[in-house]
């Protein structure tokens, strides 16, 4: 039986509410953040957040957990009491259940106004099993908040009141429901998730407090593949500082000057991090956000600067909020790092930031230089055939250029080619000596060899697409004197970008023999010839190719059996071969019949993965095609007198 309940009322002065919940929780993490601790402080076990699937009329966000909950005596001293503090009311800075109290201030039940203008509490009491259930309104508390004062507290109208009753006491807990939501767009969930997760440290407690989101638990795991270096797991023996005890989780462990005690784990990543929440070392006190991200205030000036966008990390500090004068800001965002308290956390912090960047730099240029060289054998070969002086130049100013974080492993090798290549051409000598004497390398050089790589990756290509056109001529002098069919189809197998640039991965697929000679014979019949034609493969695509014999023209019914043909080696071959997944044939022969027929069948073909084609044709696509990408290269460097010594004739490619 649901009875009307004796009444509750709210005691404040001005417009506290508006100050200790619009203003200062405007983000949907950091209000659940808030809601989601004093579920901890209730000694819940669970606590689970339902966020709306679309923002819009009746959309609500609800946090539900099974803690103590509260009589509705409690509702009124304790929640509806603005600036409770928990810990002096019950003597103890943990909870009944042993828990470190993550609340101190009594006002962070208010963060949900931040985010929704309606917040409604339905709770039950694990003491006496009293259900209570009220709504507070936030236009109403920050309107008509300076009407009311100590003398004249607001009314809060209690929607259902159910006696206490020792059976409903088994359902305990408390539910917030926020609606008239504040907010422009749907929280991710996933993304929602992760931020959550990385305002508590939960692991140590995953047994005994889950929080789950749209019912998946939200996961403190860092993401291994991207990370790099973890301390203090990476120091070396030497490297390891005496005062670092490292536990059996990984962690260091420090004592500070003023013996409070630390745990810490830093981690730097593969590529700059780009997210703001987990760039920067945060601060953690009783598992609890206490200090966002941050590099305890320092500024520039300091060896390996540039690693401060790879570095994230974690330090546990309860000793932050174990202090009479509370450190930590109400919205739990930052330390007050000017009290006496927290001064000794700060200089550590810098000393051990500054210390790791030091160490990063060193092991980043070191790991660039050992996975270039174990990537590029023929880099390291090349090397190795200079002599010692000249080897160990280069080797230096390669360490050197390697010390540039924003360099990625991909654009490294390609610069270091680009180095290496202009030292063998007696290019850029002097500026890679000096490169290779400097601790660090200024921006202009940089831009230097980035120019100089840029003109030299351009010349190599040139130079090869100029190689490949003359061998293109080739290929058509050998057609036009006739030469044998296996001939040219072999010569065709060792270069298959000769006929085009998309060729160029192509190589001769000799698995598929037996296969294809089985369905040639099928699909020709009489017309089979026993011969093979000329299979390549790249990835999971197969391409054939037929050529048929010189004089003979494509003619009607030789593309009915050439479809027939392919047809049957697309569906046997996938039928066979899982790791085919694209079959394509190409007909080439000396002729094909100019009928309006015979062109519209093989426009019909060409969309199924078949062509035909004349020698004439296909090799003038084909220049076409490399002529034109020579062009591109030649457009990078045009004024460059090695690539003007390249240009083709007036009226094919760059002049």
């Amino acid at each position: 039986m649901t009875n009307p309940a004796p009444h509750l009322e709210i005691r404040f002065r001005g417009r506290v509410i508006e100050h200790l919940g619009i203003d200062m929780y405007q983000s949907p993490v950091a209000a659940i953040a808030e809601l989601v601790s004093n579920s901890w402080d209730a000694d819940s076990r669970k606590v689970s957040v339902t966020l709306p699937p679309k923002i819009g009329s009746g959309a609500e966000i609800v946090i539900s957990d099974d803690g103590e909950g509260m009589t509705l005596a409690q509702c009124q001293s304790r929640y509806l009491n603005v600036g409770y503090d928990r810990r002096k009311d019950r003597g103890d800075d943990r909870t009944p259940g042993g828990r470190p109290m993550m609340g101190r201030k009594g006002i962070g039940k208010f963060a949900g106004f931040g985010i929704a203008r309606f917040v409604m509490v339905e709770t039950i009491s694990k003491e006496s099993g009293e259900r209570t259930v009220f709504r507070l309104d936030a236009t109403q508390l920050i309107e008509d908040a300076d009407t009311y004062a100590e003398s004249q507290p607001l009314k809060v109208e209690v929607l259902e009141y159910d006696e206490p009753e020792e059976s409903r006491a088994a359902r305990h807990g408390t539910t917030i429901t926020l609606s008239d939501l504040a907010l422009k767009m749907t929280p991710n969930a996933g993304q929602f998730r992760t931020s959550m997760a990385r305002r508590f440290l939960l692991m140590e407690r995953a047994d005994e407090f889950r929080v789950e989101v749209n019912g998946e638990s939200i996961s403190d795991s860092e993401d291994v593949e991207k990370i790099e270096f973890t301390f203090p797991g990476d120091y070396t023996a030497e490297q390891l500082p005496e005062v670092v005890r490292v536990d059996e989780e990984g962690w260091g462990v420090e004592t500070l000057p003023n013996g409070n005690k630390v745990r810490w784990k830093f981690v730097f990543y593969k590529e700059p991090i780009g997210e703001d929440e987990l760039t920067g070392i945060s601060i953690f006190s009783h598992h609890k956000l206490a200090q966002r991200p941050f590099l305890f205030n320092l500024s520039g000036g300091f060896g390996g600067q540039q690693g401060t966008s790879y570095l994230s990390g974690r330090v546990e500090a309860d000793f932050l909020d174990e202090q009479k004068r509370d450190l930590i800001s109400t919205e739990r965002q930052r330390v007050n790092w000017e009290m006496e308290a927290s001064q000794p956390l700060l200089e550590w912090g810098q000393a051990r930031v500054k210390s790791l960047l030091r160490i990063w730099q060193g092991l980043r240029s070191k790991a660039k230089v050992d996975a270039m060289r174990k990537r590029m054998t023929p880099f390291s070969i090349r090397l190795g055939k200079l002599e010692k002086p000249e080897r160990k130049i280069v080797e230096k100013a390669l360490t050197s250029i390697a010390r540039i974080s924003s360099l990625n492993d991909e654009q490294f090798a390609d610069l270091a080619e680009a180095m290496l290549s202009a030292w063998e051409g007696g290019r850029l000598r002097e500026l890679i000596d000096d490169l290779s004497e400097a601790d660090t390398m200024d921006a202009e050089s940089l831009v230097k060899i980035l120019a100089e790589s840029r003109v030299m990756s351009a010349l190599h290509a040139a130079e090869r697409v100029k190689s490949q056109l003359n061998l293109i001529t080739g290929l058509e002098e050998r057609i036009k004197k006739r030469e044998l069919e296996n001939e040219v189809r072999d010569y065709i197998a060792e270069n298959p970008w000769l006929v085009s640039p998309r060729w160029e991965t192509f190589r001769v697929e000799r698995s598929v023999k037996a296969l294809v000679n089985e369905v040639a014979k099928e699909a020709y019949g009489e017309y089979w010839n026993a011969r093979m034609d000329l299979v390549l493969s790249s990835g999971n695509q197969l391409l054939v190719v037929e050529f048929m014999r010189p004089g003979l023209k494509v003619d009607w019914d030789h593309l009915n059996r050439y479809e027939r043909y392919v047809y049957k080696l697309q569906h046997a071959t996938l039928a066979k071969y899982s790791e085919y997944r694209t079959v394509s044939g190409l007909l080439v022969a000396d002729k094909i019949e100019k009928a309006s027929d015979i062109l519209a069948k093989i426009e019909d073909m060409r969309p199924k993965d078949m062509d035909a084609t004349d020698w004439e044709g296909l090799l003038g696509r084909a220049k076409k095609q490399w002529e034109d990408y020579f062009e591109i290269l030649f457009s990078r460097a045009p004024d460059d007198s090695r690539m003007q010594s390249l240009a083709l004739p007036s009226g094919a490619g760059a002049a």
